[in-house]
């Protein structure tokens, strides 16, 4: 039977620790060359929290402005927004809805959970006229998201797919 000082070594994750100090060091200069290269430490997106302001001209030339601040959906939230979007539906089923139906759904259910703080005029997205301002919004919370989670937004797969 191994002694209890040859089962505790084996449960050190020596294949996750750096080699030496040496090596601990030298990752921690290669981060810290790479942040002062961007020119900031943290991007905002990269917290759970993300306040941004929104400066959206729609068809007519009205500017839709204000102060947003969007949180990180949990697990819990993500099951409202699916909740949601089937009583947005009205006991449709999804497949036959039109798509830009379903988008709709889809941005308003996401961004009335997420949204921790929004201007008066978006407080009933359902009550806007402009789809271009419901979309302006939910593209910068998507932007904040995915940098959150480490993937491409909306807005990059767009760009990439159109090259």
């Amino acid at each position: 039977m191994p002694s209890l000082a040859e089962v505790t070594e084996r449960l050190v994750p020596t294949h996750l620790l750096p080699d030496s100090e040496e090596g601990l060091r030298e990752e921690r200069d290669a981060v810290s060359a790479k942040i002062q290269e961007t020119g900031n430490e943290k991007d905002p997106r990269e917290s759970v929290e993300y306040t941004f302001n929104l400066n959206h001209k729609d068809g007519n030339g009205k500017v839709w402005g204000g102060k947003f601040v969007n949180k990180i959906l949990t697990i819990h939230d993500r099951q409202m927004v699916g909740i949601m979007r089937a009583r947005l539906t009205g006991g449709a089923a999804y497949e036959s809805m039109d798509p830009l139906s379903a988008e709709i759904n889809l941005m308003v259910a996401h961004l009335t959970q997420s949204l921790k703080e929004r201007p008066d005029w978006a407080k009933n997205l359902l009550s806007l006229t402009d789809y271009g301002v419901l979309q302006a919004i939910y593209m910068e919370v998507d932007s904040h998201e995915s940098r959150f989670h480490g993937r491409k937004s909306l807005k990059e797969v767009s760009e990439t797919q159109s090259d």
